[in-house]
């Protein structure tokens, strides 16, 4: 199965806006190197500085990569992880995005996932994260429940975290494919309660495409969920440095922020 050309387009053009005299770096691993070729071998035909660089199947999502990987990563302006585990809450990752470079990273991607979540319509989506993500960021207090027995009160950082960009075509924008969740970093202090997953920071998931699939990088993104994290979130303010970052979903919840009911059994109300 191939990847649309449409999709390859999207990706590379309307999404990392990459041009032909910027420099560009998609790492791989053996088992998604097939689907990273695809990618790699458009992008030669935008820019002449392309390379790809295939490297171990890292252990954990979270794993440092080896320092000849880490420095490449610092010295190309678009970038594209298409690997097995993931390199986004990784220092080499945030080292590369202080630099200014622009990067998705998509830990396990498939192509049916590319070919079904990458082509939404964007300026619906903005406008959605446009509208959502101040009432998040701006909150006191996010409460979240489930029909399953989820019954958690958070607050979230006041600073301002990284956040998914949706069209990473700006200096040091950084996010998933596909793209679509609003997500920020806990305090900790004012955290209390039970989460019960269905299949360290909250987020919610907006992409109309998305599917539960049993694949965590599409499955936080489906609209009507949200998900919590656990493990490393300096990308997120945070302060917890160990190599791991694990998501878990939950499905149909109901968001209160501040008192307002902006989901209800996963149909999102604003």
């Amino acid at each position: 199965m191939a990847i649309d050309s449409k999709i390859l387009k999207i990706i590379l053009i309307k999404i990392l806006d990459l041009k032909p005299d910027e420099s560009f770096l998609i790492i791989t691993d053996e088992p998604k190197k097939e689907l990273a070729m695809q990618i790699y071998e458009y992008a030669k035909k935008i820019t002449r500085s392309a390379r790809i660089e295939v490297i171990e199947e890292l252990e954990i999502n979270g794993q440092e990569p080896e320092p000849e990987v880490s420095k490449l990563m610092l010295d190309y302006d678009v970038q594209f992880y298409l690997t097995s585990k993931s390199l986004s809450h990784t220092n080499a990752r945030r080292d590369a995005t202080k630099k200014g470079h622009r990067i998705i990273s998509s830990p396990g991607l498939t192509e049916d996932m590319m070919n079904r979540c990458v082509d939404i319509d964007y300026d619906w989506l903005i406008k959605l994260h446009k509208k959502l993500r101040p009432i998040v960021l701006n909150s006191k207090e996010i409460h979240i429940k489930t029909k399953a027995g989820t019954d958690i009160k958070t607050a979230v950082h006041d600073t301002r975290s990284e956040s998914d960009n949706l069209l990473k075509n700006k200096k040091g924008a950084f996010g998933n494919l596909p793209t679509g969740e609003i997500d920020s970093g806990i305090v900790r202090e004012k955290t209390n309660g039970t989460i019960v997953f269905d299949c360290s920071f909250p987020g919610i998931g907006t992409n109309p495409k998305a599917k539960i699939t049993g694949n965590v990088l599409e499955d936080e993104k489906v609209l009507g969920t949200v998900h919590f994290a656990f493990g490393n979130d300096l990308s997120y303010n945070g302060t917890n440095n160990i190599p791991l970052h694990l998501d878990g979903v939950i499905k149909e919840p109901t968001i209160e922020v501040d008192g307002k009911t902006i989901m209800k059994n996963g149909k999102l109300l604003i």
